[in-house]
């Protein structure tokens, strides 16, 4: 069997990371999702199994690439991988914007047209989605989930395992808890407390 990428999951979101690979030419080897038939075809490769089928086919995968959506689940399966010495490096799209000092941790997914400003650090397992902005200084937690056209002003945190929701906004220096949950298109002008759900005008 050939070598290549595999991507864990098969959902709308494996598509995405699929589409970054042939961004930057890395041979994709299959997908792993239990719930997919094996042998099913998403743009042009396999489902090889299910999730911990993965091990059976170590020898072949030069790395691999996490496409789940629910943050904590992606957690597991991150620490599950890390446990069995899989390589997870960061996936970062070419039309991404992303500035020289800009450290993206493992595992984590930088999209197509997502902006990046200077010195902002973002953690293992984060998906930086399509078209989000995440301005200077600011700290995007493990795990976490920056949607599709959020606006992330300067020195903003972000807590581990936190989701904001697309389109939402979140004003400058602005402390978002662990395990948030900011609703798409909030405005988010005063800090959200860890486990809070933050919807409309957050103030």
């Amino acid at each position: 069997m050939k070598t290549g990428a595999a991507i864990l999951g098969a959902g709308g979101h494996a598509r995405v990371v699929a589409s970054i690979l042939k961004a930057n030419d890395i041979s994709l080897l299959g997908f792993f999702d239990d719930n997919f038939k094996e042998g099913e075809q998403i743009r042009g490769a396999p489902v090889l199994g299910r999730f911990r089928d993965v091990l059976n086919f170590k020898e072949n995968i030069s790395a691999a690439y996490l496409a789940i959506g629910d943050n904590a689940r992606r957690k597991t399966m991150y620490d599950f991988l890390k446990e069995n010495h899989f390589k997870m490096p960061a996936l970062i799209h070419p039309q991404s914007c992303i500035e020289n000092d800009v450290v993206v941790g493992g595992g984590s997914a930088v999209c197509l047209g997502a902006c990046l400003a200077t010195e902002v650090q973002v953690g293992r397992g984060v998906i930086i989605n399509t078209g989000s902005s995440v301005d200077h200084e600011c700290v995007v937690g493990d795990f976490a989930h920056v949607a599709p056209g959020v606006t992330v002003a300067g020195r903003v945190t972000i807590g581990p395992g936190t989701f904001i929701g697309m389109n939402a906004s979140v004003a400058d220096k602005i402390t978002i808890g662990e395990k948030a949950t900011v609703g798409a298109g909030a405005v988010i002008l005063k800090d959200v407390p860890d486990e809070t759900t933050a919807v409309g005008v957050w103030n």
